[in-house]
């Protein structure tokens, strides 16, 4: 049996469920300020280990991001990747944010459309790479 609590992940279990699925996982330091910028959060546990988790960064006024919605691959399958994300989008419309993003690989775009989500055809996802100094 899985739970979903209102939760960030710790550091190490954060570094974990990236390297789990193959993300980068970059210092513990670096993640303990990224966990830090968060404004919500969520994690799955099973038998007190966090199997999943997901986030919302921004100013919870004009924007949220949804980042770094995760779950182990020994537990996918089980609906958890949709209890995470449905209670994370479910926290933001509640902020009553402008605009509730995120970025979405074509292999879960579809996903991410059955909670509602559709491309914004209003702009275009730009990166700027960072130089260096």
């Amino acid at each position: 049996m899985y739970t979903v609590d209102d939760a960030l992940p710790t550091v190490a279990e954060y570094r974990a469920l990236r390297e789990a699925v193959a993300w980068a996982s970059p210092s513990p330091e670096a993640c303990r300020t990224a966990l830090g910028g968060s404004v919500f959060a969520v994690v799955a546990r099973r038998r007190q280990q966090v199997v999943g988790m997901a986030r919302v960064v921004g100013d919870r006024t004009m924007y949220l991001l949804v980042v770094d919605v995760v779950v182990h691959p020994a537990h996918q399958g089980a609906g958890l990747g949709r209890s995470l994300a449905e209670r994370v989008v479910g926290w933001a419309q509640e902020q009553g944010a402008r605009s509730t993003l995120l970025v979405a690989d074509d292999d879960v775009a579809a996903f991410y459309a059955s909670l509602g989500f559709a491309p914004d055809t209003g702009g275009r996802l730009m990166r700027l790479t960072r130089r260096p100094l």
